[in-house]
């Protein structure tokens, strides 16, 4: 039972005076950083993914249909996601932007609370600690803000509350915790998590559980209410899948087998990178500072489930710090229940008192190359062709034939555009050529010619067939590939796509509008004259 929230002997009014005080300036953080996070996350360009999952929820709303009308890549609940705040946009008039950064804020806010609550179930020391609460939030919200919406940091957002229960589970002799509602909210939670990036999310719950259940020597672990409530709505899910969205299976994963899977980094590379030194940093920073004790449960759960998903990043093996997003943001609330949880300065060891120094300089400076790499982002290219297709047509409609997602997005939402395309953008043709060039096998070879040609006539016959008044391409800049592969003897850089005979015939009829290092923006010369 909680401690009484008035001592015996005091007066009320000293009591609760002293409570507002404790707790005013931690909320008015709070406020302050949500504030930062909502505004900023406005201001900034829209991430590329989540403008594009926006374009996919909004043609779904119109009735369109995924997997047949729209090339998604990602499994449906990814668009789903979305659907809320463009049913809002909707009913109000106000952007989906809007929504989602007011939505994610509020979501987060709500996420914390619920954890916190879970937690100081097991150690009511933690409401000494109201200061927790806004930089929690800030890690869990605003850490890496080009990142902001994605749907791993919904996923973070959903997960902790399974998180905090199990680590009061831990806490008890008889793995005991949590009314019926703290469970189902908890395995709901659970289940968003492995949804949203099914099968690699699962070892983020896998991994502490059967740890948990090794060091108890018990089952009890795996078998817990919210891994049922977890289990059954993620079975429904992917049965809703496999009887109603067959083309996922059918048309889209051969063709990431095919053309996306292997544009993958080594995994020697993939190690290297700075989202995962800095998770293993913080990781053994965390462990040091709890010398000579154990590490506590609460940031023991945290980071085996930061861990467990680090294997997920290598595999997926593109590098984006999104998908890093789950590991990075445990380990920096395990480093802080850790920090709340040392001793006095004065009673540390010299391994501890260096590893809280230099965990929370590590924790600083993640969060400060987050905040400047975002306010700092070039965004003249965007805006000068956000300008230029405003002044020429009002809400037009829009093909995107360039190699990469980032052409067409946000650019298309930020012209008030519709996307009539099918595919984002014509990155399977850049990515069958790049693989081509790799030097695969005679017979792979000979298939992702024939993919590339018959992906280059559909997207011709598109363009003829849809007649948009915009059509993007690359602009002046090469894109790099997306990962170092060993092409042999440097060959020159793929030429645009509108270039290729049948694309530039399909272009007859259309004129440059704007050209910049990001983005040639062609018009219908009829949609022009007008």
């Amino acid at each position: 039972m909680d401690a009484p929230l008035i001592a015996p002997g005091k007066p009320a009014s000293l009591n609760s005076s002293q409570a507002a005080s404790r707790l005013g300036a931690p909320a008015a953080a709070t406020l302050l950083i949500v504030a930062y996070a909502t505004i900023t996350s406005l201001l900034l360009p829209v991430n590329v993914d989540v403008s594009w999952l926006l374009t996919v929820g909004d043609r779904v709303l119109n009735g369109e249909r995924l997997y047949v009308d729209i090339a998604e890549a990602n499994p449906p609940f990814s668009t789903w996601l979305y659907l809320p705040f463009l049913v809002m946009e909707r009913l109000t008039g106000l952007a989906a932007e809007l929504w989602l950064s007011v939505g994610l804020a509020a979501l987060a806010v709500a996420s914390i609370w619920f954890s916190a609550r879970i937690l100081i179930q097991a150690d009511e020391s933690l409401k000494r600690y109201a200061w927790l609460a806004p930089v929690a939030v800030f890690c869990v919200l605003f850490l890496l803000p080009l990142d902001f919406g994605q749907r791993e940091q919904i996923s973070v957002i959903a997960l902790l509350p399974w998180l905090a229960l199990f680590s009061v589970r831990d806490h008890r002799v008889d793995f005991h915790a949590g009314s019926a509602a703290e469970r189902i909210v908890a395995g709901a939670g659970a289940a968003v998590f492995v949804m949203i990036k099914p099968p690699y999310s699962v070892l983020a719950l896998a991994v502490p559980a059967l740890v948990v259940a090794l060091q108890r020597r018990s089952l009890r672990p795996l078998w817990t209410t919210e891994n049922v409530v977890g289990g059954f709505l993620t079975v429904i899910y992917l049965t809703a899948v496999a009887v109603f969205m067959r083309p996922f299976f059918t048309d889209v994963l051969p063709l990431l087998r095919q053309v996306y899977l292997p544009m993958r980094a080594p995994v020697v590379d993939m190690l290297t990178l700075w989202p995962v030194e800095g998770f293993l940093a913080m990781a053994a920073t965390t462990l040091a500072m709890a010398r000579p004790d154990r590490i506590h449960r609460d940031a023991k759960i945290l980071l085996l489930a930061g861990t467990a998903y680090v294997p997920a990043f290598l595999m997926m093996g593109k590098g984006w710090t999104y998908q890093a997003l789950p590991f990075l943001t445990f380990g920096a609330l395990a480093f802080l229940l850790q920090f709340v949880r040392r001793p006095p300065w004065r009673d540390l060891t010299i391994l501890a008192r260096t590893g809280t120094a230099l965990g929370l300089l590590l924790l600083i400076l993640i969060a400060l190359q987050g905040q400047v790499s975002a306010l700092l982002q070039p965004r003249g290219d965007l805006d000068a062709a956000t300008a230029a297709i405003a002044i020429a047509v009002d809400r037009p409609t829009v093909m995107s034939i360039g190699s990469r997602l980032q052409v067409g997005n946000p650019l298309v939402r930020a012209v008030g555009g519709r996307l009539v395309g099918r595919h984002p953008s014509a990155w399977m043709v850049r990515d069958s050529g790049l693989l081509i060039e790799a030097g695969r096998d005679p017979v792979t070879r000979k298939e992702l010619q024939a993919l590339r040609d018959t992906y280059i006539l559909d997207i011709a016959k598109e363009v003829t067939t849809k007649r948009p008044d915009i059509v993007l391409d690359d602009g002046t800049t090469v894109p790099s590939a997306p990962v170092l592969l060993k092409i042999a003897d440097n060959p020159p850089p793929p030429r645009p796509l509108r270039d290729n005979p049948a694309v530039a015939d399909a272009l007859r009829g259309y004129r440059l509008l704007l050209q910049n290092g990001s983005v040639t923006v062609l018009i219908r010369a009829d949609t022009a004259a007008r």
